[in-house]
């Protein structure tokens, strides 16, 4: 089974569709969602997991999601948990915890089956109770993907979602959001990881998609194939190319994307391999409309690409 793993994080709001996008049905494969049970742990689990790693966590409703993608002409969303990953050290509360998440996830889908799509989320760090949620997933809910954080407890695992930082030293700038900057280096590390372990050469059938027009890496994609042969010399495993694996994923265009990371995405790969992505609801109102008027009135991308962008690369990639 050809399976997509969502590697993404935050913001909200509804605001008419402008210009170019306005008579198209749009696709946006980086929304999220708020389950009362995943609100709760965050509660339960002091201040901290509430703010959401420094920003605050959206007063959401599956209704009010609605209300956003018909004002934004989004016909089908795919929905994830975004940050913090809901483990707090203790394994039994995180597998209980992420069924509910994914059955929430997976009823809202039965729901309105044509308007949302279910990137389900694993236990981690549990192996095995993940390889569980994995098939269960698939095979009962339905998930179209799996989204994974960028590590947990400290461990990378190359296929994941950002998250936080652990053990920022003093100097570091903690008082801000990590989604400032750090979950951009979180992605970029995480994605390394997924190329340097010979992770792509052992499961080439997973579909892979960056989230945040590919963090870093569109700025760090001539370096690293600078360092190509000294990171061959490092390594014991087989690496390829960099560049050929940094072609071969996907991007989403959540975040600031427009213009500066677009126009190194289009230098590293092309427009096939771009999605859309909003990031409602953790995205501000503003933020959402602004990015979509600069995607739509881009010279980067002509009309047929934006078209690929909007709709017909996710109808390539997840074969509707």
């Amino acid at each position: 089974m050809k399976k997509n793993f969502l590697i993404a994080s935050a913001l909200i709001l509804a605001v008419q569709s402008f210009a170019f996008g306005q008579n198209i049905e749009i696709y946006d494969i980086h929304e999220h969602y708020v389950p009362d049970c995943y609100k709760q742990a965050l509660l339960e689990h002091g201040t901290k997991g509430i703010e959401s790693d420094g920003l605050p966590t959206p007063d959401w409703s599956v209704e009010k999601q609605l209300k956003f993608m018909d004002e934004m002409n989004i016909k089908t969303a795919f929905i994830s948990l975004a940050s913090p990953h809901p483990y707090w050290g203790n394994n039994k509360e995180t597998v209980e915890l992420i069924r509910k998440i994914n059955n929430e996830g997976a009823a809202i889908v039965s729901k309105y089956p044509d308007r949302f799509k279910l990137f389900a989320t694993l236990p981690l760090p549990d192996i095995e109770n993940s390889i569980k949620e994995i098939n269960y997933a698939y095979d009962e809910l339905h998930a179209v993907g799996i989204k994974l954080p960028t590590s947990v407890g400290g461990v990378y695992l190359g296929d994941l979602h950002p998250v936080q930082t652990l053990n920022l030293p003093d100097s570091a700038i903690k008082e801000y959001p990590p989604a400032m900057a750090l979950y951009l280096h979180e992605t970029t590390l995480a994605v390394l990881n997924l190329i340097y372990s010979s992770t792509l050469e052992k499961y080439s059938d997973i579909k892979f998609i960056i989230p945040h027009g590919g963090s870093l890496l569109p700025s760090l994609s001539d370096r690293l194939e600078g360092f190509q042969k000294l990171a061959e010399s490092k390594s014991k495993n087989k690496i390829s190319s960099v560049k050929i694996y940094l072609n071969k994923f996907y991007y989403d265009l959540a975040g600031f994307a427009v213009p500066n990371q677009l126009y190194g995405l289009l230098n590293m790969t092309d427009s096939s391999h771009l999605l859309y992505g909003s990031d409602y609801p953790y995205a501000f109102p503003d933020f959402i409309q602004n990015q979509k008027i600069k995607l739509d009135k881009t010279k980067l991308l002509n009309r047929s690409q934006k078209n690929k962008i909007y709709k017909k690369n996710i109808h390539l990639l997840f074969n509707f």
